[in-house]
């Protein structure tokens, strides 16, 4: 699994943190009863502050995303995969919300931002058909 924050992001990199782990169990990148890094590993890898790994950790664990194991660790709980992909959703859907003012603001119409989408959409597909490091594929 591999995870990077970005300290220069207006983001709070625990919530960078939240966000990549959700999208890791969404994509399959990481799967449902997978251990995770420790806490201490994690912070240490990002070099960053161990109260900030664990803030993340403990707001996914109230979301039911992970699981702790006295004595194990970490995992990646059974239901993660499904709550993920609603919180995906659930991004996604915001940014959309954002994309969709900004274009009535400049005057797009629907069809036409439909085609953009679908033009950006068909791109991505093309990318990935070409390099499988896109999707993940090896």
């Amino acid at each position: 699994m591999y995870i990077s924050v970005d300290p220069k992001s207006s983001t709070p990199l625990y919530v960078q943190i939240k966000e990549q782990m959700r999208l890791a169990v969404a994509s399959g990148a990481i799967k449902p009863g997978e251990q995770v890094p420790t806490v201490r590993d994690l912070a240490t890898q990002l070099r960053i502050n161990l109260n900030t790994v664990a803030r993340a950790y403990r707001e996914l664990q109230s979301e039911g995303l992970l699981t702790s194991r006295q004595g194990s660790g970490t995992f990646v709980s059974p239901d993660a995969k499904a709550i993920s992909q609603a919180e995906s959703r659930r991004m996604v859907k915001q940014m959309l919300d954002r994309i969709a003012a900004t274009a009535r603001s400049l005057q797009i119409e629907r069809d036409e931002l439909l085609a953009l989408v679908a033009e950006v959409m068909d791109k991505m597909s093309q990318q990935a058909d070409t390099n499988p490091e896109v999707n993940g594929d090896e």
